[in-house]
């Protein structure tokens, strides 16, 4: 991926000084919030998975009833998933 990739002479990816710039300015750089390029189809799951505050079904199934969208089961699969990332820094081989 583009953003965890190092510039040509660095050994810094862009994400990680995006980071810092985040952690120093106290500002989030617009690189580091637009978020994935999603399909169509997974734009609800993707809004579902950052409205939530913790991941457990309990959670998702509140979720549904506060917003009235129902989550199809692979859905619901895809977040708990993703959840295992959530405060994980991406190390990707150089």
């Amino acid at each position: 991926m583009w953003i965890h990739a190092a510039p040509e002479k660095s050994t810094i990816s862009r994400y990680e000084s995006l980071k810092q710039v985040e952690k120093s300015t106290g500002r989030t750089p617009k690189e580091l919030e637009s978020g994935p390029k999603l399909p169509e189809l997974m734009i609800e799951t993707w809004e579902a998975y950052l409205a939530l505050s913790s991941y457990t079904y309990q959670e998702i199934e509140s979720y549904i009833r506060l917003t009235g969208h129902e989550l199809q089961p692979w859905e619901v699969q895809a977040i708990m998933k993703l959840a295992k990332f959530r405060e994980v820094t991406p190390r990707w081989p150089k």
